[in-house]
């Protein structure tokens, strides 16, 4: 399940590039306006697959 690093929320198995930059626009504007360098992966992303 990945899930996103500011807020827990989980994301799915596989969310798309379009669904990720939906979700960080909508409930992190202040994260993306600081983070525009960096792609959505970078700034959002929790994997915890792996564990």
């Amino acid at each position: 399940m990945i899930q996103c690093k500011l807020c827990g929320t989980p994301l799915g198995k596989n969310p798309t590039v379009e669904e990720l930059e939906n979700h960080w626009k909508k409930h992190h504007h202040w994260h993306w306006e600081e983070n525009q360098d960096k792609t959505v992966h970078e700034a959002i992303l929790k994997n915890f697959d792996k564990i």
